[in-house]
């Protein structure tokens, strides 16, 4: 091993050019190991970085080629697809030549189609930043498919969340999808000024909601608790007045100043009861759009085209997949509706109907009287009115007229509608050889430097624990004891612990192999009671209540292996010890067997074990009443006559069994031995 100065990092990084497209954080330590091994060369940490830059360049060239390419991807995917909304924005004020780049919207025609043939005109929007040096911000819109999952339809790489870049992405979005003033689609976010400004001056007659997590998220900082984290939500998810009225006044009774702060955030922004149900949503969060940014979380630490590629292949590849999901269904309804709708199905069980007429009824449902109406689709609840799936009262009036609630389901949520919805594609593209050649010169946008000092740390919560920073502190929630169930302390310092009988834990998951799973308590309180004394039976179950079991104790102390699906795999010899009558072989009275199972005492091997004498020995099990293998009948002391009577697959069975003949003598060995003999 020596160094060698005429090795150069350009040479060494076409050699690994292959690895580094695989692995592009490829670490430094690993380049250094595998040049000594490779070319018994050894290099310093420096010259593997220049390494790694060289092999990065090679692959994706300087950012100056890779914004020089922009233009012709914008080409190249419109040539595939001509309904495509592309939207190229430079900036040339701070040089006229060569422009910067500034702004990049894309809607696909197949998204554009599938939003408005069969998705709801629900819109969650909003910006997440994309993880390079360059920064900037990506904007996009969400939709909610007949599933109640997300349907991605826009997507804008931009310089940053401001109010000039979001009324820009609303008026693209309003263009592709004709939207006109908003008529009739209700638009979720977060409460950032610039998106409020945005929907206020493009959309003017959308429905604009405010996201209610985030909403807490604020109001939560003040009033801590579990107790004022259910009401906000009780609150929140009210769907009519009545309830929300209700809930409002509980949260006033607990502390007025909670309730007059949640007022103060405008409820008719973020609560279900003031929703226009002509929409037929009930959401009141911006789940949607974040599960969007972090399902596209890998692609924005790369940059700008690799990301936009990344973006488009991931939704092309949904699309279809979403659709052949759907394909094999068999239900009218989508999977997640239908859910819903079984659970509405057994709450109508709880509810009384009176008709009034062929469509009015007034049900009864627990101390609440609601009127339903099927020809309208209304319920007093609001609940079927908001949502389009029957609540629990509407389908109680439905089964009263013999009918199938499926019926009644908005057209949103059927199998059909969804099928349009992703019966469009996003179409694929060639490589970046056989893009159309632009002779175009476009800068990479600035990098953002910050008046001041750049800040080394982050702006911390004020309930952050300064001691495990990025963990909350445990101030202000509430503890629930495991024992008792109340509020305000834990199990260690519960006043009841004496007193109150402990809990059984949670059934566990059945096992795959149709086997019971095995209960320590179970085992514990199995008695084995030996018929040679009977007068001792009473005394012994009683010591066996009150002693605990010393089976286990004689049982090898070898490491569990696990196997598929982490269900311990049990090997080995006294792997199944640790039971009075664990292991496969049975019990029987006034005899001795060997093997694995164990009735006080351990024993090993695969044989069976009797009454409660010592098991010896390994292997299948040789016991005094056992008979060995091949032969067919054997005579006991007693003159009993034992057999192993044959299986299925033509074995004999390691248990004997008493034969209902004539005993047959020692005296007789050959015809003995072959009564019973299975065929070799």
């Amino acid at each position: 091993m020596k160094k060698n100065r005429q090795l150069k990092d350009s040479w060494v990084a076409k050699q690994f050019v292959d690895v580094f497209k695989s692995r592009p954080h490829w670490p430094a330590k690993e380049i250094m190991e595998c040049i000594r091994r490779a070319y018994k060369v050894l290099v310093k940490r420096d010259f593997a970085y220049k390494v790694k830059y060289a092999a990065h360049r090679l692959l994706h060239g300087s950012m100056h080629d890779h914004y020089n390419k922009v233009e012709s991807y914008v080409a190249a995917l419109k040539a595939c697809s001509l309904g495509t909304h592309l939207d190229l924005v430079t900036d040339v004020t701070k040089q006229p030549f060569p422009p910067v780049f500034q702004r990049l919207f894309c809607c696909f025609e197949g998204l554009q189609k599938g939003w408005k043939e069969g998705c709801r005109k629900v819109l969650c929007v909003d910006a997440c930043f994309l993880k390079t040096f360059l920064g900037g911000e990506l904007l996009s819109a969400v939709g909610r498919d007949g599933n109640d999952q997300m349907f991605p339809v826009a997507w804008a790489a931009v310089e940053g969340e401001n109010n000039l870049s979001w009324e820009w992405f609303f008026d693209q979005l309003k263009s592709c999808l004709n939207l006109g003033e908003g008529e009739g689609i209700a638009i979720i976010s977060d409460e950032h000024q610039a998106i409020l400004n945005g929907v206020k001056n493009v959309f003017p007659k959308a429905e604009h909601m405010h996201c209610a997590r985030h909403i807490f998220a604020l109001w939560h900082k003040t009033y801590r608790g579990d107790e004022m984290k259910l009401q906000f939500w009780k609150i929140a998810k009210a769907f009519n007045l009545a309830d929300y009225n209700d809930a409002l006044a509980e949260l006033e009774a607990i502390n007025i100043d909670a309730a007059t702060d949640f007022k103060g955030y405008n409820p008719s922004f973020f609560c279900r009861a003031y929703l226009d149900p002509t929409i037929r949503t009930n959401a009141i969060t911006n789940n949607m759009a974040e599960t969007f940014n972090g399902y596209i979380i890998q692609a924005r630490t790369n940059h700008l085209i690799y990301m936009l590629e990344d973006i488009r292949a991931a939704l092309m590849q949904r699309m279809v997949s979403k659709r052949q999901e759907i394909q094999k269904a068999t239900s009218i309804l989508c999977p997640r509706i239908q859910a819903r709708l079984e659970d509405e199905k057994l709450k109508a069980a709880n509810c009384d109907v009176i008709p009034s007429s062929d469509h009015l009824f007034n049900v009864n449902y627990y101390l609440d009287k609601l009127v339903v109406d099927l020809e309208a689709k209304t319920c007093t609840c609001r609940k079927w009115d908001m949502v389009g799936i029957p609540c629990c009262h509407a389908v109680a009036c439905i089964y009263f007229q013999n009918k199938e609630v499926e019926e009644f389901v908005d057209d949103y949520y059927k199998r059909d509608s969804y099928l349009s919805a992703y019966a469009g594609s996003i179409p694929p593209l060639e490589g970046e050889r056989h893009w159309p050649r632009i002779q175009s010169h476009l800068d990479p946008p600035p990098i953002k430097i910050g008046p001041g000092r750049p800040r080394r740390n982050r702006i911390k919560d004020p309930f952050e624990n300064p001691k495990k920073p990025g963990s909350l502190n445990k101030v202000g929630v509430e503890m629930t004891c495991s024992l008792c169930l109340f509020k305000g302390h834990n199990k260690r310092r519960c006043p009841n612990r004496d007193t109150t009988i402990p809990r059984e834990p949670a059934p566990k998951r059945p096992r795959n192999d149709g086997q019971q799973p095995h209960s320590k308590a179970t085992s514990s309180s199995t008695t084995v009671i030996s018929s040679a004394h009977p007068q001792n039976n009473t005394l012994s179950v009683q010591l066996q209540d009150t002693q605990p079991s010393q089976a286990h104790h004689s049982a090898t102390s070898q490491p569990s292996q696990l196997g598929k699906g982490g269900r311990m795999i049990r090997v080995g010899k006294g792997s199944r010890g640790g039971s009075t009558s664990g292991g496969r072989g049975k019990v029987n009275a006034n005899s001795t067997g060997k093997g694995k199972g164990v009735a006080n005492t351990a024993g090993r091997g695969r044989g069976g074990l009797n009454g409660s004498k010592t098991g010896q020995g390994r292997g299948r099990g040789k016991g005094k009443n056992q008979v060995p293998v091949g032969v067919g009948i054997y005579i006991a002391d007693d003159g009993s006559t034992l057999t192993n009577l044959p299986t299925k697959s033509g074995r004999p069975r390691g248990r004997p069994r008493l034969v209902n003949e004539q005993p047959i003598f020692a005296s007789q060995p050959s015809q003995a031995s072959t009564l019973c003999q299975p065929t070799q």
